[in-house]
């Protein structure tokens, strides 16, 4: 699965899919939903995890050169803002999501 600003994230068992079939897949309930344990926990009661944010160039690996590219954007007004946190403009909050994930060294898992 990959979502605007999110590290791609796999599905840890496969998923077998069917033309015009629907296909539901929970990785919110357990970090091993994903392949490699790629999420993080981002509720305690409900236990819930998400897929991390903050790869703004999509290159696999949430580093310096998003932070740069969120900082860029906080300067921009526009509609297409490519904000971390969901209210649709880059602030502190954006840059402080992926300053945070760089430091954790936060990247996609592939098989």
């Amino acid at each position: 699965m990959k979502l605007r600003n999110s590290i791609g994230t796999w599905s840890a068992s496969g998923v077998s899919l069917t033309i015009g079939s629907t296909v539901n897949y929970d990785m919110t309930s357990s970090v091993s939903q994903s392949y490699g344990n790629n999420l993080i926990q981002v509720d305690n009661s409900p236990v819930r995890y998400a897929i991390f944010s903050g790869d703004v160039n999509q290159d696999g690996i949430v580093d310096a050169s998003d932070s740069v590219e969120a900082d860029n954007d906080a300067e921009l007004l526009s509609d297409i803002a490519r904000t971390d946190d969901g209210i649709d403009f880059v602030d502190a909050a954006d840059v402080s999501i992926i300053d945070n994930n760089s430091f954790n060294s936060v990247s996609e898992i592939t098989p």
